[in-house]
């Protein structure tokens, strides 16, 4: 799949699905222990990790996009 996508796009769907798990579980932690910093913190790992997954769908789409249609160069 790396050589597909790119390591940047993998990367970045790794620390995507990471970012949001632990975003997840902090902001749950801040919300039921009333601790406004630690949830906060966990909105901005949600916020971060969805903008990376994000990232590495466009690098999915991009790929899929030349290869499908075939080379950006054969089609101009």
């Amino acid at each position: 799949m790396s050589n597909q996508i790119g390591y940047s796009g993998v990367v970045a769907r790794f620390v995507g699905k990471a970012f949001v798990a632990f975003g997840f579980i902090l902001g749950t932690y801040g919300l039921t222990e009333k601790q406004d910093a630690v949830m906060h913190a966990g909105l901005g790992l949600l916020v971060a990790g969805v903008v990376a997954s994000a990232y590495g769908l466009f690098h999915w789409v991009r790929y899929w996009g030349v290869t499908a249609h075939g080379n950006r160069e054969e089609r101009q």
